[in-house]
């Protein structure tokens, strides 16, 4: 196993990649956006070492956040031993997660871009009449403490556009 540092923490199995945190870093704080695994690669506990490796690499900075679902599971589960800061972009990605555990097949959210005060979601799927179009729309809204801006319709769907209004944890 080797893990580099190339932009993300990625980790090699045998010279192949196989897993990555994406993060930003600036001054003395990282952010910790998101933890990826090469297709093919899942269920053999690549992400979980990469998040591992990921937060030895994090220890150096003063302040941590993590705006990704897995990393805070993974915080939640084995300990770390630094103070972390949630953020409104993980209480975002929760929202979608959630809105999707429970609205799927009949609606899809999937994030297309989330910055620190807004999100970009498009919402698919053959959508239920009776419970109202924009429903959908608020669903996410209430769970992830944001205010639906404006919406447009595409050829799949809609995209939403939000405005995060600070976290809620």
């Amino acid at each position: 196993m080797e893990v580099r540092l190339e932009g993300s923490i990625v980790l090699y199995e045998d010279k192949k990649r196989v897993a990555w945190v994406d993060f930003t870093a600036k001054w003395n704080e990282i952010e910790l956006l998101a933890t990826q695994v090469e297709k093919g690669m899942e269920g053999k506990s690549y992400a979980s070492q990469a998040v591992e490796n990921a937060l030895i690499f994090a220890r150096g900075f003063d302040s941590i956040k993590v705006s990704c679902p897995y990393i805070k599971r993974w915080i939640e589960e084995n300990g770390f031993d630094k103070e972390v800061q949630y953020t409104q972009k993980l209480q975002f990605k929760e929202a979608v997660a959630k809105f999707n555990k429970y609205r799927s097949p009949e609606a899809n959210a999937e994030i297309l871009e989330i910055g620190d005060d807004f999100a970009v979601v498009k919402i698919t799927g053959p959508f239920c009449v009776s419970c109202g179009l924009f429903d959908y729309f608020e669903d996410i809204a209430i769970e992830a403490n944001a205010r639906v801006i404006d919406y447009e319709e595409d050829e799949d769907g809609f995209i939403v556009r939000y405005e995060l209004l600070g976290l809620e944890f």
